[in-house]
């Protein structure tokens, strides 16, 4: 497999790639202002990050907007048009989002300012009016379609740097957004995403940047030992948090900022959102998981559809994705406020959420997504027409086969047969991720040594596993349900588990991370 950052693909293979240059280096030379738009997750922001930092090397002339969930909702909207037009904007660059935005860039079009889209989210069936278009779902010359917008943004300025005739080495110093926001935003691990995730990883590790330093140590992970799943459970959440329970920028601000003590505030400063999202999310989690109980058990529904005034919108997303998690069905989950709602949903293998949307776009006022994950925006009165709509369709396309959640394993092996130089093979695969996963094994008749729970919760289970005189430790994460009942000293299980390294008070040995444990006896 391709790793290398010379293996990335022509940027002037995007067919508006040589408009999107030159315009940027017309308003340069011209000294025009321009504005970056961007999102306010994880993969807007650094997008906005990456552009914002690598074109202000250029022109002072620069700014960016990252609109509020709450006040502004997503994507390019007429508020910021005008504020544009009303401050003499020539330019606006539109990062991880804009596809959508029709009537935003044809009015933009009439105030005389120019609108570049930078995106990668599917098309609707109208296309803006924008002078340049770069997203790889749009472009049918594009061979790889599934780069994040971050990853799509690093294309742009590949693009300008080949036109200014300047080394393309020198991007490789940006390669530290970018794997945050690739990873971040979940796109499959393969073609350039395992290249730009691959080589990013190396330069985060090394990250000179005194606000992703500030980030990684308030994280409480290990600077220069980050991997994906330190990204995914501890950098990402901390920047989107943000966005999620109030201002966007303050994530921005850490991604560029220059001073070491104002770094240090606002990592502590999204740390501390960061603790009240997740207080918040454990109660609205307690709340759903209790009207899906009831849903699934005396509706018997296949998709969970749940409405609540008291749910707070930032952070539904994360609340139907544990939901699927737990039910392993789809799962709606709408906040509703002065008599609208806004729904975010998560799919399982076999429903594509999406297309079940389409079905019903007669009552719902917007929605957009792909295949396992969906936002929705709706009257609250029509909401349980919506439910009984949606559980129609998913009565007819889910079955109940498809409920039961299935672990794939890749190789059997036996405790006693694993060693450094099994790590080191299944490192060499490495990046790990949607497309790319890591390698499940699973392993019989071996016996539980030991065993305790742990976490803040006491939600994970911590293990010492023995097969013929050689013994692991093995963490479950979540597997604490029914501990009661199956852990004790000498019993022996089957294990699936992903083989990965464990580092503690700077001592590293091997750990089993389990998946499932079965056949207890």
């Amino acid at each position: 497999m391709k790793s290398d950052f010379k293996d990335l693909r022509d940027p002037f293979a995007f067919k508006d790639m040589e408009k999107a240059v030159d315009r940027i280096l017309k308003a340069i030379n011209n000294e025009e202002r321009i504005l970056i738009f961007g999102d306010y997750d994880v993969d807007g922001i650094t997008s906005t990050a990456l552009l914002f930092s690598i074109l202000r090397e250029f022109t002072s002339n620069l700014y960016y907007y990252i609109p509020n969930r709450f006040k502004e909702g997503y994507g390019l909207n007429e508020k910021v048009i005008d504020l544009a037009y009303q401050n003499d904007f020539a330019l606006i660059i539109t990062v991880d989002c804009g596809i959508s935005s029709i009537y935003e860039v044809e009015k933009a079009g009439n105030y005389g300012i120019d609108v570049i889209i930078i995106d990668h989210h599917k098309l609707q069936e109208e296309v803006p009016s924008a002078i340049s278009i770069i997203n790889p779902k749009y472009d049918e010359g594009y061979p790889f379609k599934e780069l994040a917008g971050v990853g799509v943004c690093f294309k742009v300025a590949q693009g300008l740097y080949e036109k200014l005739k300047k080394e393309q080495e020198y991007l490789y110093n940006f390669l530290d957004y970018v794997v945050l926001g690739t990873i971040a935003d979940s796109v499959p691990f393969l073609d350039e995403n395992r290249i730009l995730i691959r080589q990013g990883l190396k330069v985060l590790n090394q990250t000179k940047r005194v606000g992703l330093k500030a980030l990684i140590l308030g994280s409480g992970v290990d600077y220069g030992d980050l991997n994906t799943r330190t990204i995914n459970f501890a950098l990402a959440p901390r920047l989107n948090a943000a966005g999620r329970l109030g201002d966007p920028k303050l994530a921005l601000e850490l991604l560029l900022v220059d001073s070491s003590s104002k770094a240090e505030y606002l990592a502590k400063k999204l740390n501390e959102i960061n603790k009240l999202r997740r207080d918040i999310g454990d109660n609205i989690l307690k709340e759903a998981r209790e009207l899906a109980f009831k849903q699934i058990e005396e509706e018997d529904n296949k998709i969970l559809i749940l409405s609540s005034e008291d749910w707070n919108q930032g952070v539904i997303g994360i609340i139907a994705s544990r939901l699927v998690d737990e039910f392993n069905r789809p799962a709606i989950v709408i906040s509703e406020e002065d008599g609208i709602g806004k729904g975010s949903g998560r799919s399982i293998k076999g429903f594509h959420l999406y297309r079940a949307l389409e079905t019903c776009k007669d009552i719902l006022i917007n929605f957009g997504g792909h295949k396992y994950a969906a936002g929705i925006t709706i009257d609250c009165n029509q909401i349980s027409i919506f439910k009984s709509r949606m559980n129609e369709i998913a009565q007819n396309y889910i079955k109940d086969s498809d409920l039961i959640p299935e672990l794939e394993v890749d190789a059997q092996v036996s405790l006693s047969d694993i060693n450094l130089d099994l790590i080191k093979d299944i490192n060499n695969l490495e990046p790990f991720g949607l497309g790319n996963p890591q390698p499940i094994f699973c392993s019989y008749n071996n016996i539980i040594v030991d065993w305790r729970l742990v976490g803040e919760n006491k939600e994970h289970l911590k293990l010492k596993i023995m097969n013929k005189n050689k013994v692991f430790d093995g963490i479950g994460f979540g597997l604490c349900k029914g501990s009661n009942q199956i852990y004790s000293k000498g019993k022996v299980a089957d294990l699936a588990f992903n083989l990965e390294m464990n580092k503690w008070n700077g001592i590293e040995n091997i750990q089993l991370n389990i998946k499932d444990i079965k056949n207890i006896f």
